[in-house]
C-alpha cells in the first residue's frame, strides 16, 4: 500500500454490537472497549504502516492482549505495551522513510485474515489476530508468511 492510500474497510458491523466498558488500573481514565473483527483490526494496522498514522487500536484490544513475534523471545502481555511499541515503530519508519508494503490475504481453508508485510530485502511476514468471545482482540502473532498457504480472498482454494 502506498503512503497516503488507504484500503480501510468502510463496512463496519460495530453498530450492531454493544461496546464493553472497562477500566484500567491506576490513574488512567476508562477506555471504552469496542468489539471489532480480526480483518477490520488488521486493516487499522495496515493503515498505520501504509500512512504512518497512529490509529486508535487500544479500544479494540483486551487489556491483557498478547503479542508474539517469531523473532522475539519475550511475549508482550498488555495492550498498553503493544500500543507503545507499534507507535514508536511507526514513527521510526516514517522518520527513516522506510516503506512497508501491505496486503490483506487469507489462510487457505480457514479464511482467517492475515496482513502480509513486505519490506525490501526481507522475507514477507504476516500478522494474524484473534478475537475473544466478547469481540475484542485478544492476541496477535507475527510469523513468516511462508508458514501459511495464503490466498487473496477468504473462500479461495487452490486451482
Amino acid at each position: 500500500m502506498q503512503k497516503g492510500v488507504s484500503t480501510m474497510s468502510q463496512n463496519h458491523s460495530l453498530e450492531q454490537q454493544k461496546p464493553e466498558n472497562t477500566k484500567q488500573s491506576g490513574p488512567a481514565k476508562a477506555i471504552r472497549k469496542i468489539p471489532i473483527s480480526e480483518e477490520d483490526f488488521l486493516r487499522k494496522i495496515e493503515k498505520m504502516y501504509g500512512e504512518y498514522s497512529i490509529e486508535d487500536i487500544r479500544c479494540h484490544m483486551k487489556s491483557d492482549f498478547r503479542y508474539n513475534s517469531f523473532w522475539v523471545f519475550e511475549e508482550m502481555k498488555s495492550a498498553a505495551r503493544y500500543v507503545d511499541y507499534i507507535t514508536a515503530k511507526i514513527r521510526t519508519l516514517e522518520r527513516e522513510n522506510i516503506v512497508i508494503k501491505t496486503e490483506m490475504m487469507y489462510i487457505r481453508g480457514t479464511g482467517q485474515p492475515c496482513l502480509v508485510l513486505r519490506q525490501p530485502g526481507t522475507e514477507p511476514v504476516c500478522l494474524i489476530a484473534e478475537r475473544s468471545p466478547k469481540g475484542l482482540i485478544a492476541r496477535m502473532d507475527m510469523m513468516p508468511a511462508g508458514f501459511y498457504k495464503l490466498v487473496t480472498s477468504p473462500g479461495e482454494e487452490d486451482t
